[in-house]
């Protein structure tokens, strides 16, 4: 008897559970990420044009080239491992080096991207962050001064995660270089990929979480232009019983109404629908984290 015949996405499909495997880092080490999108239309956008710009960073360190039609690549640039990734809205470049320097979050260590290569960008950052990784002190309170110097206070957030394997902190805000920062201590003996999972995860929550407030300002958006709409519709239909109006008047300025309430909708679909896509992915790598 003959094999089954496999269907022509089988193994792409299956290839792709592997595609993007978790970086693997040694501590200490530090990160340096961002994530570009254009700011309009960012789904439809022209992707050889993100090809051609990352192309343009390989050819600075005489990398290898992505084959056509990836989504991800990786690559050895200057000191760093490199990892590209494109996805449905932004693409992401991630920098990973060995060590840390003296001075924590050092703006110099995201030169790795060279700032006349990232301006050419075809997109506007929508996140950016460095990540510092040390081994954790015995002594905990070592912790605390580190934390209490590098970050504001009154924003800082710090959680143990994968069963206490490691502590990260940050305090979301964007420093002077329009980084966010991270620090994660980890214990020591936990694995280079153990690290490497709690270093992109990080990146992918600050990523998602920028994504999906995205909506916020399209909601604004829409709220002014329906309260704008409110007195017009409310006149319209008090209006309605005066016999001395016309029919076709009254139809004519419904019809109005109709077709904006109709293209706000069309407007907006896509963006409220990523944002409730993009939340429940930062609710599930934050549970992944724990």
């Amino acid at each position: 008897m003959s094999p089954i015949e496999d269907h022509p996405l089988r193994y792409a499909l299956v290839n792709e559970l592997h595609a993007r495997p978790f970086p693997s880092l040694d501590v200490p080490c530090h990160a340096v990420y961002f994530a570009v999108k254009q700011p309009v239309d960012a789904h439809n956008r022209d992707r050889e044009a993100d090809r051609t710009h990352l192309l343009a960073l390989l050819d600075r360190h005489g990398a290898a080239h992505p084959p056509a039609g990836a989504t991800h690549h990786g690559a050895r640039i200057g000191r760093c491992d490199l990892k590209w990734e494109s996805h449905t809205e932004f693409v992401t470049y991630s920098g990973f080096c060995k060590g840390v320097g003296e001075r924590a979050f050092n703006p110099a260590e995201a030169d790795i991207f060279p700032a006349d290569w990232a301006a050419e960008a075809p997109g506007k950052r929508i996140a950016a962050c460095l990540i510092r990784v040390e081994t954790l002190p015995d002594d905990l309170s070592e912790v605390t001064a580190k934390l209490e110097e590098w970050f504001v206070a009154d924003s800082l957030a710090t959680s143990w995660v994968l069963d206490e394997a490691a502590i990260i902190a940050g305090d979301f805000k964007i420093d002077p270089a329009g980084q966010i920062r991270f620090a994660v201590f980890v214990r020591p003996g936990t694995g280079a990929r153990r690290v490497g999972r709690i270093v992109q995860r990080l990146c992918e929550i600050e990523t998602y979480r920028a994504m999906s407030m995205l909506g916020l300002g399209r909601a604004r958006e829409l709220n002014a232009r329906l309260n704008a709409l409110d007195p017009a519709l409310s006149a319209l239909v008090a209006g309605m019983s005066d016999t001395a109006s016309g029919a076709e008047a009254t139809l004519h300025a419904l019809l109005e109404i109709s077709a904006e309430l109709e293209a706000q909708s069309v407007r907006h679909t896509f963006r409220f629908g990523a944002t409730g896509a993009y939340e429940a992915i930062v609710n599930q790598r934050v549970e992944i984290l724990r």
